[in-house]
């Protein structure tokens, strides 16, 4: 095998985007696993910056120079980052010997695009994921469980008490709950409030995340607890191992999930966690062992008398706090990108397609891009006449 491979990947967002979120330095640190590539190269939106750093490159170009950009590139590996978007580029823009690998983080099927068939291995998240994968049509065979990461280095509790001390000096007295994640629906944002206005006065709510923060902000003063919610648009990542540990527990009820990294960064962290009874988290995570599961994760009573629990139970704090650490051990860093590494090896020994599979890849290629001159030529007409 070839000892200077070459690696092209394809995220779903701009790195831009994983920059502003506070995730860049996480991003860049998970694209060579094991160092195996001799360089990457991340062919982005061109609202990126185009620079060079460490063996990476990144390439800002628009959605129909992919193709030309990845034949100047000659990719042992394309990698798409998503089930649906601009990682469908990753497949039709394939180079004819480079395996197409896909990575797919979310076990909605709305955002499992029909494309993944087309990839010559999809990577699941967790089972959930690799579960919703196959009602898509990917054939076991191509499919693989990667978990996500989480540094343990940086990602233990802290226990300085100065530190903790100049922290909690930015809020008032009282308890504090976490919710890290997207002001969107998944993340069950609405419940988490309504279960703050059930709790007792001393109960405060700190949410970081990006997203439109309107409707969850009239939710609040509509219950009264306004004055109890702390909004901030993110955090940087090196800054999360703080939050984790100063807080009372951290409360992500989601109604879906692929595999949130948030929850084995607190995990890892020893934070009292208060989650769905949903895979993947209970894939991993166990009931009064290592979280509070919830089944009834709408309810906003159930929420809060979870929460309560977990706040003000100490042995039950404790029990929790030690179990979830062991999880954590289970998704270090190291072994994650070994297993990642390995499936790199794996797709890259895998030989030629077969010739049915070329001769469906092909087909489809082609009405992708017959589908897209007609688009074309409807907005030209629809312009024209108008």
């Amino acid at each position: 095998m070839n000892d200077r491979l070459r690696l092209a990947v394809i995220p779903l967002d701009p790195v831009a985007a994983y920059e502003r979120a506070g995730y860049a330095d996480r991003f860049w640190m998970g694209l060579n696993p094991k160092g195996i590539f001799s360089e990457v190269f991340v062919v982005t939106s061109e609202g990126d910056r185009a620079r060079e750093s460490a063996g990476f490159h990144l390439i800002p170009v628009s959605t129909h120079n992919v193709e030309k950009t990845l034949r100047s590139i000659a990719p042992d590996v394309i990698r798409g980052l998503g089930g649906f978007g601009p990682p469908k580029l990753a497949c039709l823009a394939r180079q004819s010997s480079a395996p197409v690998v896909i990575s797919v983080h979310d076990s909605k099927p709305a955002n499992i695009q029909g494309f993944i068939r087309y990839a010559d291995s999809v990577w699941c998240v967790s089972q959930a994921v690799k579960d919703a994968v196959m009602s898509r049509g990917v054939h076991r065979s191509r499919v693989r469980v990667l978990p996500n990461w989480v540094e343990l280095a940086a990602f233990h509790r802290l226990t300085d008490p100065e530190v903790i001390r100049t922290h909690a000096s930015r809020f008032p007295r009282g308890r504090f709950i976490l919710h890290v994640g997207r002001r969107a629906k998944q993340k069950n944002l609405d419940t988490v409030i309504r279960a703050l206005a059930l709790l007792p006065v001393d109960y405060h709510l700190v949410l970081v995340g990006a997203g439109d923060r309107l409707p969850y902000e009239r939710l609040s003063y509509e219950l009264g607890v306004s004055n109890r919610c702390f909004w901030f648009d993110s955090v940087p990542n090196t800054d999360l191992p703080l939050w984790y540990s100063w807080c009372d527990c951290f409360c992500v009820p989601s109604r879906w999930e692929g595999f949130g990294i948030v929850f084995i960064e607190a995990a890892a962290c020893q934070t009292p966690i208060v989650t769905s009874n949903i895979a993947p988290m209970n894939e991993f995570l166990k009931h009064r062992k290592s979280a509070l599961l919830l089944d009834d994760y709408e309810s906003p009573a159930a929420t809060a008398t979870a929460i309560r629990e977990i706040c003000e139970a100490v042995s039950l704090r404790d029990t929790v706090a030690a179990g979830a650490r062991e999880v954590a051990l289970q998704f270090s860093r190291e072994s994650v990108q070994e297993l990642e590494a390995q499936l790199y090896y794996e797709v890259l020994s895998s030989g030629r397609r077969s010739i049915p599979r070329r001769l469906n890849i092909g087909l489809w290629r082609a009405q992708e891009a017959l589908d897209w001159r007609m688009r074309r030529i409807l907005r030209l007409f629809t312009t024209n006449r108008g």
